[in-house]
């Protein structure tokens, strides 16, 4: 038997909003804006819910969303820096400050190293889904895992220093 639209939003918002909120808090360093990034999510996710043929690629359906709405509103509203400094500390893994200047770090990373490192190290997807999502190849997204690991070791030491 096939659920209505409704139920089958309610399920998939009742499972996912987590790590929606998560990434867009994650990607936009910013409260409200991830608040109003997550509702738009979930706004064209029940608008183009069904085009959701799958059921088992509802996580990295809803993913690619997410991170489409979070660079639209990084494009559109002319974002330069993401601040960080907007983020409550409850969203953070952590409150001692060597996990807050990991997040502080990830915030300093450009936005395609900082996507893999959110998909990859948050998420828990693996490579081969991170190009998929991404529509990059597989070997992109481990050299800006990489890039983003030495990136970090960098400002981290910075930080510390």
């Amino acid at each position: 038997m096939r659920q209505s639209k409704e139920k089958k939003f309610e399920k998939i918002y009742s499972e996912y909003k987590d790590a929606v909120f998560g990434i867009c808090v994650m990607y936009l360093r910013d409260f409200q804006l991830a608040e109003d990034a997550a509702q738009e999510t979930f706004i064209k996710v029940l608008k183009k819910l069904s085009s959701l043929k799958n059921e088992e690629k509802t996580k990295a359906w809803i993913t690619e969303v997410t991170i489409n709405v979070c660079r639209d509103r990084l494009r559109h509203k002319s974002r330069r820096e993401i601040p960080s400094d907007n983020v409550p500390h409850s969203l953070e893994s952590g409150n001692n400050d060597v996990e807050l200047s990991l997040g502080d770090a990830i915030a300093r990373l450009s936005p395609k190293l900082r996507e893999c490192v959110i998909l990859y190290y948050y998420q828990n997807f693996s490579q081969i889904e991170i190009a998929r999502l991404l529509k990059i190849p597989q070997t992109t997204v481990a050299y800006r895992l990489k890039e983003a690991k030495a990136r970090l070791k960098e400002l981290l030491k910075e930080d510390l220093r």
